[in-house]
């Protein structure tokens, strides 16, 4: 799950450039022995739920939900990004934050360039 602010939720340039940061994963296990080298331990997960870190700023923001599918992801470019995104925005918005800020920070598209273990999976 990453999040952006957004000052200007109606802009067309909300969410452009180096402006998400990752606040939740819930990543495969790996076990290189056993029948199955990865368990997915969200696999069967109908809803996702992660906090919103408490020394975020106040303010509107995007969210976004990634789902990544493997079953073909032993070539590159196989893997299958599934997206959700959601605006929080004033009322209600992300209010009684804190000074912190958020990182780091990365674009997408730009995160990922198909060759990270996880996204590109040689035992499958």
């Amino acid at each position: 799950v990453y999040m952006a602010a957004a000052s200007d939720l109606t802009s067309e340039s909300a969410g452009d450039g180096s402006v998400w940061f990752k606040i939740y994963e819930d990543a495969p296990v790996y076990t290189p022995s056993g029948s199955s080298f990865y368990t997915f331990p969200s696999e069967t997960a109908t809803s996702v739920t992660f906090t919103i870190p408490k020394a975020l700023p106040s303010g509107n923001y995007l969210i976004r939900v990634e789902q990544i599918a493997l079953h073909v992801a032993s070539s590159f470019g196989g893997a299958q990004f599934y997206i959700g995104c959601a605006q929080v925005k004033a009322p209600p918005q992300v209010t009684g934050g804190g000074s912190g800020t958020p990182g780091p920070l990365v674009a997408i598209p730009g995160v990922y360039t198909g060759n990270e273990p996880g996204i590109l999976i040689s035992e499958l």
